[in-house]
């Protein structure tokens, strides 16, 4: 793994995050330390907001008017009210589902400055980098449509500054407003679309995972039940300390001036009401390009990586390497004619790290890393696991 030189700030960060993941160590073990399953705890709140959700759901109706009269389920507004109000633990499954969207938010971003300071986002993990920054907008936008969807002076606030900002776009603005709104203007349609967007864009996060996990061996997807606790504890406390409740009911025929910003998903809003909006677009789409080459930009650029190379007169196809490798830098391929073996293994020079996993773990010293004895890679190894506890 490429390592941040010694004299380079980002250095200095790296040393503060490695503190205190010692102190979490001191006091709570590395068993249950965070900071070990940073990559885990979004995608634990993500089975908790799926969960919760699915039972806000079976309660919502997606309209803005009473053309289908009930006397309890009118509207949007009044089915979000009714699951508050009326509902047993309504209020409570809503406000899960929100501080679970927060939290979400939270952990996304401590585990993007994990990666970042520990250097993990280069060469065979850059895919991982790109495709998170891909799956935290899409977090960003759907938690954005869950405000839409309670339809109250917000909501219309923010889908009337939505729509007026996709319009501004040149040659793709109109289309764009039209799909987001389902239409020229403000309907029933506009809420199913919402609807439709919220959950269609949640389960599309499943794809996205998936693209994030690719090339990682073994990657951690869930905390340990007792992280988990915690986890939920702390959101528990959020529901009950700051209960939720809605704005009025929102009215075509009016326009709010002002909302309550949620920092987690509200934020473009709020520099989208201080700012032109062609300028507006230009810092979001700037910051965006900006976020993903940093790591690249801001650390400079180090020798290239040594990867490993096969002994393949020492190589029995036990696969051992194969599977310890973990960024499936190593390739199990059919052996040629007249070899003793079913399998050879064979190295991706692209996605090898140079880390020594390999070398450590095979039996029959067929692995190599140029100018570094297997004497020399296995007592790295030792230190590095005796280090680990």
């Amino acid at each position: 793994m490429q390592k941040i030189v010694d004299n380079h700030p980002l250095k200095a960060f790296n040393g503060l995050t490695l503190a205190i993941e010692n102190a979490i160590n001191a006091f709570m073990t590395s068993k249950y330390n965070p900071f070990y399953y940073h990559g885990a705890l979004p995608q634990y709140y993500l089975w908790v907001l799926y969960l919760s959700g699915l039972l806000l759901f079976a309660y919502y109706i997606p309209t803005i008017d009473n053309a289908y009269n009930s006397k309890l389920l009118t509207n949007a507004w009044t089915s979000v009210d009714y699951i508050t109000k009326s509902l047993p633990f309504g209020g409570v499954i809503r406000g899960i589902h929100r501080y679970a969207g927060d939290a979400m938010v939270i952990t996304i971003l401590l585990h993007a400055l994990r990666v970042w300071f520990t250097d993990r986002y280069r060469q065979y993990r850059w895919l991982q980098w790109v495709s998170g920054i891909v799956l935290a907008i899409f977090v960003l936008f759907i938690g954005q449509t869950g405000f839409y969807l309670v339809w109250d002076d917000r909501s219309l606030l923010l889908t009337r500054m939505t729509a007026s900002a996709f319009e501004s776009l040149p040659v793709v603005g109109p289309g764009l407003k039209t799909w987001f709104l389902n239409g020229d203007q403000i309907t029933n349609l506009t809420l199913s679309n919402f609807l439709f967007i919220h959950i269609g864009l949640s389960f599309f996060l499943l794809f996205g995972l998936w693209i994030h996990y690719l090339r990682m061996t073994r990657p951690v997807l869930t905390p340990p039940p007792a992280v988990n606790y915690i986890l939920t504890a702390l959101v528990l406390v959020c529901v009950f300390i700051w209960p939720l409740s809605s704005g009025n009911m929102a009215d075509l025929n009016k326009q709010p001036v002002s909302f309550d910003i949620d920092w987690f998903f509200l934020w473009p809003y709020a520099m989208l009401s201080q700012m032109p909006v062609m300028g507006y677009w230009a810092v979001m789409i700037l910051g965006t390009v900006a976020i993903t080459a940093a790591p690249w930009l801001m650390i400079p650029k180090q020798p290239a990586i040594e990867t490993a190379e096969v002994v393949l007169n020492k190589c029995t196809g036990c696969s051992l390497c194969y599977k310890d490798c973990p960024y499936q830098a190593i390739e199990m391929v059919p052996a040629p004619a007249g070899s003793r073996f079913k399998l050879l293994a064979t190295v991706k020079d692209f996605r090898c790290s140079g880390c020594g996993v390999c070398v450590g773990a095979c039996a029959f010293d067929a692995i190599d890393l140029p100018d570094l004895p297997d004497a020399e890679v296995n007592a790295k190894i030792k230190a590095l696991l005796e280090a680990k506890g």
